[in-house]
């Protein structure tokens, strides 16, 4: 008797229909299993795939790329030496109306806002490389284009995906 062929008795069974079952099932494993693998690599949120650094003359910064909107996460600038005593942080219009600012470490001599974003200045010592830290959380979901500069110097641009 073939064990593949559909029978009557003693129970009616349509073999068709289950190899196609079968077949929905191990596609539905597969689908699982993709995104736990996924989501420990960090691409939805605090893990490997998630960190990212971008560059633009003396600045760099270190930030995740996914974020959930609930948490509150880091973003790292790295002020490369030079300056004359101060140094001015710019951060394009998007992360101001994206972001929601917790914490800046250390905190800034003084801030400006306007359209084009805000500009934040901190006190240095002159040719001393320096490191901000800012603490904010997303105030939407979506994806948010931030480009920031040092002192009117080139630009660094970077992405992030903010998830509910």
């Amino acid at each position: 008797m073939d064990e593949f062929a559909s029978r009557h008795y003693p129970v009616q069974e349509n073999m068709r229909f289950q190899k196609r079952s079968w077949v929905v099932e191990r596609l539905g494993w597969l689908v699982l299993t993709v995104i736990a693998v996924v989501g420990l690599t960090g691409a939805f949120g605090n893990g490997p795939a998630s960190w990212a650094h971008a560059t633009g003359g003396a600045l760099s910064v270190t930030y995740e790329r996914f974020q959930r909107a609930t948490r509150t996460s880091s973003f790292v600038f790295d002020l490369g030496p030079g300056g004359a005593g101060e140094r001015t942080l710019h951060l394009s219009a998007s992360f101001q109306r994206d972001f929601e600012f917790t914490s800046i470490q250390p905190p800034p001599s003084r801030s400006k806002t306007d359209r084009d974003g805000i500009d934040l200045t901190f006190a240095a010592p002159p040719g001393a490389a320096g490191r901000v830290v800012i603490w904010a959380h997303a105030r939407s979901y979506g994806l948010s284009r931030i480009i920031a500069s040092l002192d009117g110097g080139p630009a660094a641009a970077f992405w992030i995906f903010a998830y509910p």
